[in-house]
């Protein structure tokens, strides 16, 4: 192992020259064929892994003056198109700010500064009069487009951010506006969120959405059914309260649960308002009622907790002694006596069905109906032995002598995960805790999923 360390330091060592001779003589191909950009890259991979090495600083430093030249003459020769010269002159400087730890790049710095400043000066005035055109003719794509481009060149730009945040929002809120007249509220809502994540402070936005949700805002009521006894209404209950906690937890805007989940109530309420009931109580029941009642029971409970089944069998367990073979050496050999085990198996299962129903409070109309199913089941199958050598089935007459029926299996392995078999069992109880978490998650989701408004 000592001996592969220094090996090892000296194939990386190795490698690391080929690695820079490699980019090398890459840059050297690359400068022959003029690509100027991708020889002094090439480089600079050679520079960064062997920084010593004269001979790559000094191809560096041809190369490298030979692009900047090349780029700020580029620049030159575009004065007087004030667009394109911004543009070169920001990629000169860019590959100066490259090669800027590798040759000395000071006679360019700072050289073309005034004469980009006016270039910039004039291109963006003339840039920022357009956007203001696009705006004012209500052409907010191309008004966008040119107050990106400023921000981009000058961040700080007069109040370029501001015409740009007013291009954006401005045609999401003429278009929410009209989604708010015809009542289309949820829409309106979900067109804001966006902007108003990227422009928190529009209150003009904000103002918009409150009052699309509130226009919208849909109150729906848990509600059971007085028929059902027994384990259904127990468990119908606790699935109720589930399903309100995780349609709360989606917090959804638009949908508000109401705390009145007394069926008898709000059928009283039901009635009243269908009667035609005009006094002054029954206008309040209206007002407080739902828009819609949500049926929430179960109507199938089956569970099975099983009885746990024993038997006692008959089998073999293999043990050895140490005898002595014809040389005389010490060997173990393999006996195996009768004994007997217990053998348990169980099985719990259970079974549930659930109704959904989302009832019209004004009609009483089944807007929607669905069901959903549960089952769960689990079983155990072990063996208890006491004694401690490998665990055969099989079949014996007598214990303590040999009979012609006398059997052993050759099942040793299948024995012995019985006896380290897992002794624990799902309770029903715990399958109906299970059964109220998941048709509770469905029926969230249904309804979650019907994106309630009103309109």
């Amino acid at each position: 192992m000592k001996k592969l360390v220094p090996l090892l330091a000296t194939a990386l060592l190795l490698s690391g020259c080929r690695g820079a001779q490699y980019h090398y003589k890459s840059g050297n191909k690359y400068a022959k064929a003029h690509m100027l950009k991708e020889s002094v890259t090439a480089y600079k991979q050679a520079i960064d892994r062997k920084p010593g090495r004269v001979k790559y600083r000094m191809a560096m430093d041809q190369q490298g003056n030979a692009l900047l030249e090349e780029l700020y003459t580029n620049y030159r020769f575009a004065d007087g198109n004030d667009s394109l010269s911004i543009y070169r002159f920001l990629e000169a400087e860019k590959w100066r700010n490259y090669l800027k730890p590798y040759i000395n790049t000071s006679r360019y710095e700072g050289f073309y500064d005034r004469d980009y400043a006016d270039q910039l000066d004039r291109f963006l005035s003339q840039k920022y009069i357009r956007a203001e055109k696009w705006i004012r003719t209500r052409q907010f794509d191309r008004a966008q487009s040119n107050l990106e481009e400023i921000k981009s060149l000058d961040p700080n730009y007069k109040e370029a951010q501001s015409l740009l945040e007013f291009s954006e929002v401005e045609p999401i809120y003429v278009q929410a506006l009209d989604l708010f007249e015809g009542n289309k509220f949820r829409e309106v809502h979900d067109l804001l969120q966006p902007m108003l994540k990227k422009y928190p402070k529009q209150e003009m936005l904000r103002k918009l959405e409150e009052q699309a949700i509130e226009r919208g805002i849909y109150r729906l009521g848990i509600i059971s059914d007085p028929n059902i006894t027994g384990s259904q209404a127990t468990m119908s209950a606790a699935l109720q309260s589930a399903v309100i906690s995780l349609i709360q937890k989606n917090d959804d805007p638009f949908l508000e649960l109401l705390d009145r989940t007394n069926f008898e109530m709000l059928q009283q309420e039901q009635e009243a308002i269908i009667n035609g009931t005009t006094n002054e109580a029954a206008v309040t029941q209206e007002l407080l009622a739902a828009d819609a009642y949500l049926k929430v029971i179960i109507t199938h409970v089956y569970e099975n907790e099983g009885k746990l089944n024993q038997q006692t069998r008959r089998g073999w367990e293999r043990y050895y002694v140490t005898t002595k073979n014809d040389e005389g050496e010490e060997v173990k050999k393999a006996m195996y006596k009768k004994v007997t085990y217990r053998e348990f198996t169980k099985q719990n299962e259970a079974s549930y069905d659930m109704q959904l129903a989302m009832v019209e409070r004004a009609t009483s109309r089944i807007l929607w109906s669905e069901s959903f199913h549960h089952e769960d089941k689990d079983e155990i199958h072990y063996v208890e032995f006491s004694g401690t050598g490998d665990l055969f089935s099989g079949d014996w007459r007598y214990q303590n002598k040999e009979h012609p029926s006398d059997r052993r299996r050759n099942d040793s392995g299948s024995m012995n995960r019985l006896v380290k078999a897992n002794k624990r069992i799902q309770s029903t109880s715990s399958m109906r805790k299970d059964a109220i978490s998941s048709l509770a998650q469905k029926a969230a989701a249904h309804v979650n999923q019907q994106k309630l408004t009103k309109e």
